[in-house]
């Protein structure tokens, strides 16, 4: 029997049995195609980007104690338990987790009064974000390396600790820090830079945008002034 979680929430709180493994779906490649009149085969522009994906589930659902009507309103409830995205993971890809949400309409089919089945699908973003991506990886020798598992670059959260100013690189980036005054958060996924509650983006200069992470090995060096640093890599596939 499978398990999904969405929004924190699993699927067996709510006495819901998933029938069938979700297929799995590609995404799209966001790509603009322009036919020029005269010209053989059309333009393409690649927008380095993919689509979003959806994830269907067959449910079911059953208690000879309890009505059709409390536990369909129960189902929906957790459905509908967010606003926008949220976590969503399952039983068969434990290893991933994807950033759904639920938007559309469930039919859902009453069996004699004390169970029902559904389809339900998400509208998930196109990235499926490995769990080990979400650990902090300390990096305490200057020039150590980090592979990246996958063939897609991921957006880091770095934080630097140290005093006074320094420098960091990360592969071909480089980040001048006016001050790291004890430790600087450089989120590349939000391309913001703080402490705490406070912004620090007035410390840093990033010429070439903030850091990410390539397919394969990435050599993370600094100056004087930065002790180690702190890595979550958010890994990513599709």
């Amino acid at each position: 029997m499978g398990v999904v979680i969405f929004n924190g929430k699993p699927s067996l709180d709510y006495g819901i049995q998933v029938e069938h493994p979700p297929e799995y779906q590609t995404p799209a490649k966001d790509y603009e195609v322009i036919h020029i009149p005269g010209r053989n085969g059309d333009l393409v522009i690649d927008n380095g980007s993919y689509q979003n994906v959806s994830r269907q589930y067959q449910i079911a659902f059953g208690n000879l104690d309890k009505d059709f009507t409390g536990m369909a309103n129960a189902v929906a409830e957790w459905l509908h338990s967010a606003s926008g995205y949220a976590r969503l993971e399952d039983s068969y890809e434990p290893e991933y987790y994807r950033m759904a949400m639920f938007q559309d309409e469930a039919a859902v089919e009453n069996i004699l009064q004390h169970a029902g089945r559904a389809a339900i699908s998400f509208n998930c973003k196109p990235q499926r974000f490995l769990k080990s991506g979400e650990e902090s990886i300390q990096m305490s020798v200057n020039g150590s390396v980090l592979r990246n598992p996958t063939g897609f670059s991921s957006l880091p959260k770095i934080t630097v600790f140290g005093s006074g100013k320094s420098r960091l690189t990360v592969g071909d980036c480089v980040i001048e820090i006016a001050n790291v005054s004890g430790s600087i958060v450089l989120d590349s996924a939000i391309q913001d830079a703080y402490k705490g509650a406070t912004n620090r983006n007035s410390d840093v200069t990033a010429t070439s945008g903030f850091p990410e992470l390539k397919p394969g090995e990435n050599t993370i060096s600094w100056g004087n002034g930065i002790t180690y640093v702190e890595v979550v890599p958010r890994w990513w596939t599709i």
